[in-house]
């Protein structure tokens, strides 16, 4: 066998073994993110007071409080029952810790402005391509303070600009890049009445 088809061999097993250690090493830090996240919200959930009804008019003028977890800014716990879903909200979008769980992008519960950004990985958004209108969204406040949704509609963008993931209609946004099309699944939500 000549020098160059074994070089060919070795560089392409070697880079069989390599993409191996990347998909290992992915999958043991998606099993991580998810079970920190669930960790993250079996501690909220016995930190924060009896759940109530949240009233947008009882608190349109105020910010979000924000509980401090074990070095984490958590503002919300949102929840989708129909898929058992329940992930912890950070307070401050950064782009780089949303591997870890879903931020804040921009906006308040109160006003009917919040946009919930996430990646779309195992145990963080890997649902958000299995939303369907119709399905129930809570997003429980650091008060206890529960406020409904109902997904109302389900878009996709190629791009995440505030433009396109921002809207005027009062309600939720939560958005994530899908991993496969590389494109941004927006799902708009409207408070329940």
């Amino acid at each position: 066998m000549p020098q160059r088809s074994k070089i060919l061999i070795v560089t392409g097993v070697l880079l069989v073994l390599v993409s191996l250690v990347l998909l290992v090493g992915w999958r043991i830090t998606a099993n991580t993110a998810k079970d920190r996240a669930e960790d993250i919200v079996d501690s909220l959930e016995k930190l924060l007071p009896k759940r109530s009804t949240g009233i947008t008019a009882e608190y349109s003028d105020m910010n979000m409080p924000v509980l401090e977890l074990d070095g984490h800014d958590l503002v919300a716990i949102i929840e989708i029952p129909e898929l058992k879903v329940s992930l912890p909200v950070g307070s401050v979008w950064e782009s780089s810790g949303i591997a870890s769980y879903p931020r804040r992008f921009t906006g308040t519960v109160y006003d009917g402005s919040l946009v919930i950004g996430g990646a779309d990985q195992k145990g963080q958004f890997d649902f958000i391509g299995k939303t369907d209108i119709g399905m129930s969204v809570v997003v429980t406040d650091m008060t206890g303070a529960e406020f409904s949704y109902t997904v109302s509609r389900v878009d996709r963008s190629a791009s995440a600009d505030a433009e396109v993931i921002c809207s005027d209609d009062p309600g939720l946004t939560l958005f994530a890049r899908d991993a496969y099309s590389m494109e941004y699944i927006i799902v708009r939500c409207s408070p329940c009445k």
